[in-house]
């Protein structure tokens, strides 16, 4: 059971961290060319969000829990790299659910599309950042 959760968990970070890397890129694509791309832009931007990087964060914010409940180590101290991941990568899952989900639902009702694609390319920056730092320090620890 174990193995299959960290598959999950591992296969839904890449999916994630994917899906921002490409809709970050399609948002500099759609600011460049000009306002006639930004409707699809807006329309692959809120299809993405909802049906892979909301998805993919949740189940990665849930399959951690579970593992972290199979190891015995809820409530017990943990190393500095498993606390790190579980505290700062949940702090990440959260942030991006939550934001993601605010700016798609005021990019609806704006009529500054421009402004609001820059909003959500900072927001996209930030969270891979956030995304990578967690990588990071696990994999530096494992390496």
């Amino acid at each position: 059971m174990f193995r299959w959760l960290l598959f999950f968990h591992v296969t839904c970070v890449a999916l994630w961290l994917g899906s921002i890397s490409a809709v970050y890129i399609l948002h500099r694509k759609a600011m460049a060319v000009g306002n006639n791309q930004h409707a699809l832009a807006i329309q692959t931007t809120r299809s993405v969000i909802r049906g892979i990087m909301n998805p993919c964060s949740i189940v990665v914010l849930l399959t951690g829990i579970t593992m972290l409940m199979q190891m015995g180590l809820v409530g017990r101290e943990r190393p500095f790299w498993l606390a790190f991941m579980e505290q700062f990568g949940g702090f990440v899952i959260l942030l991006s659910v939550g934001l993601l989900t605010w700016q798609m639902r005021r990019l609806a009702a704006s009529a500054e599309t421009q402004a609001s694609l820059g909003n959500i390319n900072r927001i996209l920056t930030w969270i891979g950042a956030g995304i990578v730092a967690v990588l990071l320090v696990v994999l530096l620890r494992l390496g």
